[in-house]
């Protein structure tokens, strides 16, 4: 793990947004008070449009804040709310968007991300991020834009999501450090890399474990351009909790040959893991999707994003 990466997981970040145009935000973070939407249930809140001047939110993989009380109250009260999504679940679909106002936080720079044609020729409308190398939100010394689920995952939760991402023509062949694209669960405390997240690295797309593992790499794959990735996810919330994985369909072998695996663990389709640790267990979590990268690789970078799912089986997101 190179050290400078290492230093951005330990550096602390929080924020006033004052050149944010527009937060969608819970009503919470407002200063009302309501009871949390339980997966599949409860009643949903519409988003706001919040006060530049009023509004605070730490939210970071790689920076952290610590011993700030303030901050972490609110994030207690922005935790008890949910958006409305445009499609209301099911039993067993339990978020879904589709569109930026589905998301309980969209966290970006003025124009960041925006909903726009499948660039594939696909026919549905996806997500797209353009993120300069000055969008650091004064969050965190990188660039980085993202949308964020309703933080309702809780300890022992087990369930599914899914989603894709796509590279498009003109990405690099090659970048020199690293660039998430989704992470998940994360949250309070904010501590460091979270236990999962996908990212390109080098000329791959992979999955590197946090401190906990000693950044050993799980899986990778090489770093496809111009077309779609798919993936799916199915893991418990927990200390002891486990991951599973498919991309394009396909069920992911952990650490097999060719994975940095300096704790020798043996390939397996479904991985015991802490998928709740130091960096994630203070509260209730989320799922992100974002575009998150090394400072200083590139002027601009665009990558896309599809829907995201979150629901209690396989059939609920899709699998």
């Amino acid at each position: 793990m190179p050290i400078s990466r290492t230093l951005a997981h330990c550096s602390a970040a929080i924020a006033l947004f004052a050149s944010m145009a527009l937060i969608s935000v819970p009503p919470a973070v407002a200063g009302t008070q309501v009871a949390k939407a339980p997966w599949g249930g409860g009643s949903p809140l519409a988003q706001v449009r919040v006060p530049r001047s009023r509004f605070r939110f730490g939210l970071s993989q790689h920076n952290h804040a610590v011993g700030d009380k303030n901050r972490a109250n609110r994030l207690r009260a922005a935790s008890r709310s949910a958006a409305v999504p445009s499609t209301p679940p099911s039993s067993d679909l339990l978020f879904n968007a589709t569109h930026l106002s589905d998301f309980w936080l969209v966290q970006a720079a003025p124009g960041a991300v925006s909903e726009v044609p499948d660039p594939a020729g696909g026919g549905e409308t996806v997500f797209k991020l353009t993120v300069g190398d000055g969008d650091m939100l004064n969050i965190s010394p990188n660039p980085r834009a993202e949308m964020i689920s309703p933080s309702n995952i809780t300890s022992g939760d087990e369930f599914w999501w899914s989603t894709k991402f796509f590279l498009p023509a003109d990405f690099p062949a090659s970048i020199p450090g690293w660039m998430n694209l989704m992470q998940g669960p994360y949250g309070p405390p904010y501590n460091g890399s979270p236990p999962f997240h996908i990212e390109v690295n080098g000329n791959h797309i992979q999955w590197a474990r946090n401190l906990t593992y000693k950044w050993d790499v799980p899986w990778q794959m090489p770093l496809v351009r111009n077309s779609w990735v798919s993936v799916m996810i199915h893991e418990r919330f927990a200390a002891d909790g486990f991951l599973e994985l498919w991309v394009n369909g396909q069920p992911i072998t952990f650490f097999g040959s060719g994975t940095y695996n300096p704790n020798h663990v043996a390939p397996t389709q479904r991985l015991e893991t802490q998928t709740m640790d130091s960096s994630n267990n203070g509260g209730t979590n989320s799922v992100v999707l974002q575009s998150y990268r090394k400072i200083g690789m590139f002027p601009s970078l665009t990558t896309y994003a599809g829907p995201l799912k979150i629901g209690s089986t396989r059939a609920s997101v899709g699998g």
